[in-house]
């Protein structure tokens, strides 16, 4: 087996329904190992809020972000194989080489991303207690979010589990599934905004829970998302559109 090849990505579309089954197979997930789950995104989640006490542990957090992301993404496959998991599996991307240099750029483009979206919040902000705002400012801000966000969406995962070093290809790619299958993912906005409303009575104690089921749900889009197909030309092309 010494012929080359490339392996080319196809980006699907899904059922709207689709949306309901991430979220049931998430559940399902979940409870194989809970407390390891709480752990992961605990530790998640107080990352990014040590992140917002000084401005160099927010760049740190960002820059760590998508390790940590991907460490839990690789523990959901491993759950889906039906292995162990470890409250310290979140931590192997760290220690993988590979990886390192393409989660490191990423986090910088996302970092540099951020910047006109916080100057827009903070317009926006001083016109508000002013007493004034200008409509087009707040869609334009709603508008570049959702854009960034669907640039960075599949991004860590595209890095990793399909070892894309590109930058500009993964950042297509991710914009491409989301854009391909913006109607399920809608759904699993709405259906993600009940389950934390339904975490009110609760004093939204139960969004514990609620969060890694969500995040593990969203991971199990990009299964649907993707699928691999060898191509034994010598093209550059790694995306189907």
């Amino acid at each position: 087996m010494d012929n080359q090849f490339q392996v080319k990505l196809i980006v699907k579309r899904v059922k709207i329904s689709a949306a309901v089954q991430w979220l049931q197979q998430a559940w399902h997930i979940f409870k194989q190992a809970p407390l390891i789950w709480l752990l992961m995104f605990v530790t998640l989640i107080a990352t990014a809020l040590l992140g917002t006490t000084h401005t160099l542990l927010n760049i740190a957090a960002l820059f760590i972000s998508p390790f940590f992301t991907a460490g839990i993404y690789k523990s959901i496959v491993a759950i889906q194989h039906k292995e162990t998991i470890k409250y310290t599996d979140m931590f192997i991307p760290l220690q993988q080489p590979s990886c390192r240099m393409v989660f490191i750029r990423l986090a910088a483009i996302n970092m540099l991303a951020a910047i006109p979206l916080s100057l827009m919040i903070q317009t926006i902000d001083s016109q508000l207690k002013n007493g004034v705002y200008e409509p087009w400012l707040i869609l334009l801000f709603v508008a570049s979010s959702i854009i960034v966000w669907m640039v960075f969406a599949y991004a860590v995962a595209i890095a990793y589990f399909l070892h894309e070093q590109r930058l500009l290809v993964i950042m297509h790619t991710s914009f491409i599934a989301c854009w391909r299958n913006i109607t399920p993912l809608v759904v699993f906005a709405i259906l993600s905004f009940l389950l934390i409303l339904l975490s009110a009575p609760t004093l939204f104690i139960g969004l514990i829970v609620v969060i890694p089921v969500l995040n593990i749900a969203f991971f199990l889009s990009f299964n649907d998302f993707f699928a691999l197909q060898i191509n034994t030309k010598n093209d550059d092309g790694v995306l189907v559109v």
